[in-house]
Parts: structure tokens; C-alpha cells; sequence
């Protein structure tokens, strides 16, 4: 088959490495012919979508609230009368969903991976909802082979013994969302006077990407970790805005207090909880991990693969001390890497496996209209740079998003003045943001 992958590939060090793992993953294992388009709203003008078999949107590119900005009009409308089969990979499935419900159905989608688990697909997709939509599950990142068989120094030559990097979340995302903060707060605070070298922000700015990320896993003894996704999902957006509305108001609100006002009834209604690419990337770089308690997609067996940390600090001492133990430490770290990192479930290769697998079914099952001229490599690339107007506004793109978020100085500095805008400014600056990234 001829697959077209829409998606906005970002530059070097600009995003989380599993984005680019995930893009390059059908590239490099799929059974089919895969053409790959990185556009931001401009879709190449001279680009058939008659000659492909499969046209595929990854998750870079939304099909939520801002389809129109992501894809464009003109796109929009050629998908919707595109009669190949249609497919979409999907992730942060908690926000609008009955917007992502509205354009699954207009765009005719027939295949969504998704990151919902199993058990919950049919409250988040139901099928009087989405009729002729087919969702799997799948995993928010895989092993990167990349990293497996990185050189890495013992546990006990690492200069730092506790490392973490995240953000601060939306409150409307509810308490799994705020874990991320809370957990690197709380741990730097009780960890005071223990004397362990503690390397933890909870600021944008400080975030790593690329190999700066890699290097900073592989150079701690022990990284600290939560549940990737969401406690609670807002289906119309309504419970997002009241609480942005909010905060806007009382900008020094705490999350108890959001809470108790409006996410009380929301709360836990749905279980999104999945395991995080981090803990692939740690197995692989032989970094042990400490996570809150939780089921990790049952991939991670609790005080096998990891060190559990109870979500109210309660055993805070007897992980402390598991940190001071090097060769616990490098066991559990050697164990993990055999059990997760090599076995071969959870690798790129049989994720994509799994993913030609289901297109296969699909285009079969559903007899959908095959490419009469497929494209070749050359005849593909030539359409792609000969559509002018998207090919320099795509170099533009990319060229002002390597320097404002590729550059670690440039990007602390971004994100240094993001936080000092007034929240009422920020919603008239993003519009600029998205015009040089996701």
C-alpha cells in the first residue's frame, strides 16, 4: 500500500524525543511505502491524495477544536471527500472530545489509534457517537532502540541521585495531572537534609529535549515519575473554560480549592491513565525509577521494575533509603532493562507491526477506493517542493522554531516571558506561538 502520514515534525530539541520516535517508527518499519508530509496549516498544493491507499494525521497535527488551523480549510475539505481508507493517531484525549467526535465523523475517519486504555474506549468513543469509527489502543511511546544500546555509566558513578523534569498542568486536568507537580515539590521538600543530590523543576524553561534530555536520565541514579494522562475528561469544553475563567480571577487559587469548587464531580470518573515514554526511556538507559503507585498500563511490575512511592509520602523513608543502596539500585536497573527494555512487546517495531496489521483488515474489510498511480519517492518529492507557497513557508517554520525553542538559552528566555504575561495576554499571544510550533 501507499501511505500518506500528515504530521508536524518538529526540528532538533525543540520537542519530547518520542514525538520524532513515533514519525520515524512508519518510516522505518512499516511493510508499506510511506510518505511523509510536515505541514502546519499549508498542505502541498500539488500533492495528489487520489495516489495514496491510506492517508494517515498523526497526533502533532489536532483533529480537536483547532482542525482548521492545524490542517487548514482546503485540506479539510479534500480529506472529507477522499475515498482511500483514513486513519489517525491520537493522544491527550481529554479535552472537547465531542469536537473530536464532530470531526472524526465529518472527515470520515475509519481507523483511530488511540491512547484511551481498552476498557474505557467505549465511554470516550461510543459507537452511537462515532458509527464507522474503529479505535485500538496503543501505548503513548514505545522502547527507543536508539537508547537500548547506549553506553551508560554504573548506578553508583552517576553525580546525581534524583532527577526530574516537568510543568506545572492545568488544574481542569485534575489531581493525575497535578501528581506531576506535586510529586517534585514534595519530594524536594522532604528530601531536605538528607543529603542526595537532587536535580527536580517543575518550570518549562528548564525542560529537556533531544539528547540533552538522554544524557540527563542516563546521569542519575534514580528519576521519579508518575502515570501518564488525565483523572478527568472534559467532553465539551465547558468545565475547562470555568476553570480558566477562574484562576484568571483569583490567579493564586490552589488546586484544593479549584477542586472542591468544580472538578468534585468530574473527578476519577474516568480512568486515563497509561504508562509514560519516560519509563521506556529510563528502562532502556538502565536508570531506576521511583513512581507513584499505579498500574503503568501493566507493563511494570511495582518494586520489580520500580520503587514505589505512596502518593502521601508515607514511606518516604523507606525509599530514601533504597536511593542509598547502589547495588539495589543497579539490580533493579539490570532487571528492568532485561524485562522491559529488550523484550520485544514493547518495541517500535511491533507497534508498527500492529498498526499495518489493523490497515490491512481495514482496507479489506472496508473495500475502500485503492490508488489507480501511486506515487513514487521521486515523483512524491518533486510535487512536494515544486508547491511553493508551502514549501518556504515550511522552511520558515522550522527555521524560527530551531532558533526560538531549538537554542536552550533562547528557549528559557521564551518561556521566561510566557510566565510573566498576565493569563489574559496569553490568550491573544498564542495564535503567534502556533504559527512556529504545536
Amino acid at each position: 500500500m501507499n501511505i500518506l502520514f500528515l504530521t508536524n515534525r518538529p526540528t532538533a530539541n525543540t520537542q519530547a524525543a518520542t514525538v520524532t520516535e513515533y514519525l520515524d517508527a512508519l518510516h522505518k518499519y512499516s511493510g508499506h511505502t510511506v510518505h511523509e508530509i510536515s505541514m502546519l496549516r499549508h498542505f502541498p498544493d500539488l500533492v495528489d491524495l487520489d495516489r495514496f491507499d491510506v492517508v494517515i494525521t498523526h497526533y502533532s497535527l489536532s483533529l480537536g477544536p483547532l482542525l482548521h488551523h492545524y490542517l487548514g480549510p482546503k485540506l479539510v475539505e479534500r480529506l472529507k471527500r477522499y475515498k482511500g481508507l483514513k486513519a489517525a493517531f491520537l493522544q491527550d484525549e481529554y479535552r472537547e472530545i465531542q469536537t473530536y467526535w464532530k470531526h472524526i465523523n465529518e472527515l470520515g475517519i475509519d481507523v483511530l489509534f488511540s491512547c484511551v486504555p481498552g476498557h474505557e474506549i467505549a465511554k470516550v468513543y461510543p459507537p452511537d457517537k462515532v458509527p464507522k469509527l474503529r479505535v485500538e489502543n496503543v501505548l503513548t511511546g514505545y522502547v527507543p532502540e536508539r537508547l537500548v544500546h547506549q553506553e551508560v555509566l554504573p548506578v553508583d558513578q552517576r553525580p546525581i541521585d534524583v532527577g526530574y523534569r516537568t510543568r506545572r498542568m492545568p488544574f481542569w486536568l485534575g489531581r493525575l495531572g497535578q501528581e506531576k507537580w506535586f510529586i517534585a515539590e514534595e519530594f524536594k521538600r522532604r528530601a531536605e537534609g538528607t543529603g542526595l543530590k537532587l536535580d527536580l523543576s517543575t518550570r518549562e524553561g528548564e525542560r529537556l529535549y533531544g539528547d540533552a534530555w538522554s544524557k540527563f536520565v542516563a546521569s542519575c541514579r534514580a528519576v521519579i515519575g508518575v502515570e501518564s494522562g488525565a483523572s478527568i475528561i472534559d467532553f465539551d469544553g465547558k468545565l475547562e473554560h470555568r476553570v480558566e475563567a477562574y484562576t484568571s480571577k483569583y490567579p493564586d487559587a490552589t488546586f484544593e480549592e479549584v477542586s472542591e469548587k468544580f472538578l468534585g464531580p468530574f473527578e476519577g470518573s474516568l480512568n486515563l491513565h497509561q504508562i509514560s515514554p519516560r519509563c521506556f526511556e529510563a528502562a532502556a538507559l538502565r536508570t531506576p525509577m521511583v513512581l507513584f503507585e499505579g498500574e503503568y498500563s501493566g507493563v511494570l511490575t511495582p518494586e520489580r521494575h520500580f520503587i514505589v512511592l505512596k502518593k502521601d509520602f508515607s514511606n518516604f523513608d523507606e525509599v530514601i533509603a533504597k536511593l542509598r543502596d547502589h547495588s539495589f539500585l543497579q539490580a533493579m536497573a539490570d532487571r528492568t532493562y532485561a524485562e522491559i527494555a529488550l523484550d520485544s512487546r514493547w518495541s517500535y517495531r511491533a507497534f508498527i507491526k500492529q498498526v499495518d496489521d489493523i490497515l490491512e483488515e481495514e482496507v479489506s474489510r472496508r473495500a475502500t477506493l485503492e490508488a489507480s498511480r501511486p506515487y513514487t519517492k521521486a515523483e512524491f518529492n518533486r510535487a512536494r517542493r515544486l508547491s511553493v507557497n508551502y514549501y518556504l513557508r515550511r522552511k520558515t517554520a522550522l527555521f524560527m522554531q530551531s532558533i526560538l525553542l531549538g537554542m536552550p538559552f533562547s528557549r528559557k528566555s521564551i518561556f521566561w516571558l510566557w510566565e510573566a504575561l498576565p493569563r489574559p495576554l496569553r490568550r491573544f499571544a498564542r495564535p503567534l506561538a502556533r504559527t512556529v510550533s504545536r
